[in-house]
């Protein structure tokens, strides 16, 4: 790690990044990239290729079927054998055109556009950062690895079997997801995600003239909706929420058929068991009345295991180094430092501090998030054993 003075001098190399902080988040946040759009990914990592082709990186796509695949990015010339990953995404949650009601913005200190917070600023952190160590000669202990999906918005399936992978051959794993609230929190928690369609199948029959020969399923789904939500238990992180539903043909007609898509969220491996059993264990209460459910848990829960605690210490320390007070917190929402850490190291929430993550009020606050960039460098210079 390096010394007070060395870590300040970082710090106000970092702050003088701010005109090529700027002219490449520009870049990334004007070339929108939509989930699933594979011809806008490729071409953000096309730009990428070039600023780590600058920094003597060697990039390499790797293909995707429905997505823009990945970009994998190491040192042409390297002498370990110890890896770090800088693990991102490139997709947004935002389609086509939402520059033209949301333009990339500088007002003082608050950057506004499309994807800036989640997380095309936190990429452009991992390039600064590169950069710095690049510039001032410094050799990193374990070498820098760099990894970029596009399908992390619609839950890595084509991508998280390569992160598995590459977190297995890691010393540890820095996921430049942006922070936690306005005040900068790194996310050493986060909740597991799971998702279940239910399909509900009733008997038809004419609701004025013979309605007892019916079997609703839209009644049978509202019996369903009921249990799933005295699943919820907020004192331990549990959250169980329909969030649509459909069914039925017409209001002269008990409905044939109904469904419903659900959202699982907990904190623990031991609580997204019970809950899938649990889940996929309820029946029908109605009798002639089929119901099947479907699903899982598509991300696991990113815990406070002993190895991941001693990145937030050391975290906590070149914060406390660099001036920044750091804090940490837990997230509701998933990120691939879930996969991650189930192999190796794994500290989330390195990225932009901001606000607004998927809504019309994304930003991000410029100073704090240069400042990041240092506790990013040091971080990076951290001895193997760390």
């Amino acid at each position: 790690m390096l010394s007070s003075l060395e870590i300040s001098d970082v710090l106000d190399e970092c702050l003088s990044l701010e005109k090529e902080f700027l002219k490449l988040l520009r870049k990334l946040v004007v070339t929108e990239t939509p989930p699933g759009n594979s011809v806008s990914h490729k071409k953000l990592f096309a730009i990428l290729q070039k600023e780590l082709e600058l920094l003597d990186y060697k990039t390499q796509l790797l293909p995707g079927k429905i997505s823009g695949g990945q970009l994998y990015a190491k040192p042409a010339n390297h002498n370990t054998g110890c890896y770090q990953l800088l693990l991102g995404h490139a997709d947004t949650v935002w389609p086509k055109r939402t520059l033209d009601k949301m333009p990339f913005n500088k007002n003082d200190n608050v950057l506004t556009g499309p994807g800036i917070y989640d997380m095309k600023a936190g990429i452009v952190m991992m390039i600064m950062a590169l950069r710095i160590i690049r510039q001032k000669g410094l050799k990193p202990a374990v070498v820098p690895i760099l990894f970029i999906n596009s399908d992390e918005e619609t839950g890595s399936y084509e991508s998280k079997y390569r992160i598995k992978n590459l977190a297995r051959a890691m010393n540890r794993v820095f996921v430049l997801e942006p922070s936690l609230d306005p005040d900068g929190k790194l996310k050493t928690r986060r909740k597991g995600g799971g998702q279940f369609e239910v399909k509900i199948k009733g008997v038809s029959s004419h609701a004025g003239i013979e309605p007892e020969k019916g079997r609703s399923a839209i009644l049978e789904l509202s019996y369903l909706i009921q249990k799933l939500h005295a699943l919820n238990d907020p004192e331990k992180g549990i959250s169980v929420n329909v969030g649509k539903i459909d069914g039925g043909i017409g209001t002269n007609v008990v409905a044939p058929e109904s469904s419903a898509s659900v959202d699982v969220r907990v904190l623990t491996k031991k609580d997204a068991d019970r809950l899938y059993r649990e889940i996929t264990s309820i029946e029908a209460t109605t009798p002639d009345v089929e119901l099947e459910i479907t699903g899982g848990f598509k991300r696991p829960p990113l815990v406070q295991n002993q190895r991941n605690r001693v990145l937030w210490k050391a975290a906590s320390y070149i914060g406390s180094e660099l001036g920044i007070e750091l804090s940490e917190g837990i997230s509701g929402g998933g990120s691939d430092g879930s996969f991650t850490s189930q192999f190796t190291a794994t500290l989330d929430g390195l990225g932009a501090v901001g606000d607004g993550a998927h809504s019309p009020t994304e930003k991000v606050f410029l100073n704090e998030t240069l400042e990041r960039i240092a506790l990013l460098v040091n971080l990076l210079l951290l001895p193997d054993e760390v």
